[in-house]
């Protein structure tokens, strides 16, 4: 019996997939307590023949191969899901690596503390260096080199990121937690769920277990409309799922806070002025919708021409505000802060 099965869906990775794996296959916990399940959602480069190499090799990897390509990863996470035989879940992108000692510290952490869901810190890498990313919370128990937090505390938890946790079997089971397989952010509404059907979380403070590679210079991130539709999909899936679970308020609360990731996504649209500014309507009805009026700093300005409809103008600002973003010394200071 595995005691952790590790998810990772697989799409044109050849370049990285190895070094991924092989974290995996390096782990203190033991690879043979490691269930691997790979799901290739029909490549077009090497990375079948990786996985298919790999699955040869090792007795303990689970190889799926689409017949066609998905778009979104939460079809091969929800395949996962299916194939998992441990009792505890644990998920990776396909370009990432873990430290040596990640399993087994969440793995030790979940079952010695009898918790719901154990989060660390990520280790974030992108060609402008290196950054230590920790989180914030609300209401944390400090005991030994860890945080407890319980209750709805935990749905206030500032990370909602899918790969830096360990889960219990049972509860993404017991309550029919599944990803969104058309939607952009469905790491968001799947821990989100998660969160509000657990009791205790324990937060593994300043251990940077995992290295999240991003690619690309933070200056060649382009959003398109639909990556913002999708966000949008997702928060109002959220709403749905809070009054469904009668935490209507405490949900209000939550998406108002991700109401200025929305905003900070739209000064990344790169599309032209027509789909711009449709795009920013529908920020306008969503956050009409929902009531949300009151952000900070120059997302307020910002949030403010769209709630009165000065599209054109909220078109020239988000300009203003990628230049700003492309000055040289104002990107080092924000990479120290």
């Amino acid at each position: 019996m595995y005691l952790i099965s590790m998810i990772i869906p697989v799409y044109n990775a050849e370049e990285y997939l190895e070094k991924t794996l092989n974290s995996i296959i390096n782990q203190s916990i033991g690879f043979n307590n490691i269930e691997l399940i790979l799901v290739d959602d029909f490549s077009t480069d090497n990375s079948k023949k990786i996985i298919e190499e790999y699955a040869e090799t090792y007795n303990n990897i689970i190889p799926f191969y689409s017949s066609k390509n998905h778009g979104q990863p939460g079809f091969g996470r929800n395949i996962g899901l299916k194939k998992a035989t441990a009792d505890y879940i644990m998920f990776m992108d396909n370009d990432d690596e873990i430290d040596k000692d990640m399993c087994k510290k969440l793995y030790e952490t979940i079952t010695g503390e009898n918790a719901d869901v154990v989060c660390c810190d990520t280790h974030i890498v992108d060609p402008l260096g290196d950054i230590k990313d920790t989180i914030e919370y609300t209401n944390g128990i400090r005991e030994k080199d860890f945080i407890i937090i319980e209750g709805d505390d935990i749905i206030f938890f500032r990370n909602n990121s899918l790969w830096n946790k360990i889960y219990k079997k049972n509860i993404i089971k017991d309550n029919d937690i599944k990803f969104e397989e058309t939607t952009y952010a469905d790491d968001l509404i799947f821990t989100s769920t998660y969160f509000i059907k657990s009791k205790k979380l324990v937060y593994l403070e300043a251990y940077f277990g995992y290295k999240w590679k991003i690619r690309t210079d933070s200056l060649s991130h382009a959003v398109k409309k639909k990556h913002i539709m999708g966000l949008i999909k997702a928060y109002r899936h959220l709403s749905i799922i809070f009054k469904e679970e009668n935490k209507v308020n405490l949900g209000n609360t939550v998406l108002r806070r991700h109401a200025e990731f929305l905003l900070i996504q739209c000064t990344y649209l790169d599309e032209n002025k027509k789909e711009t500014e449709e795009t920013l309507k529908e920020v306008h009805d969503y956050e009409i919708e929902n009531n949300i009026r009151e952000l900070t700093g120059l997302m307020n300005r910002l949030n403010y021409f769209i709630l009165n409809e000065h599209y054109t103008i909220a078109r020239l600002f988000i300009r203003i505000i990628d230049r700003i973003r492309r000055l040289d010394i104002l990107r080092k200071i924000n990479r120290k802060i």
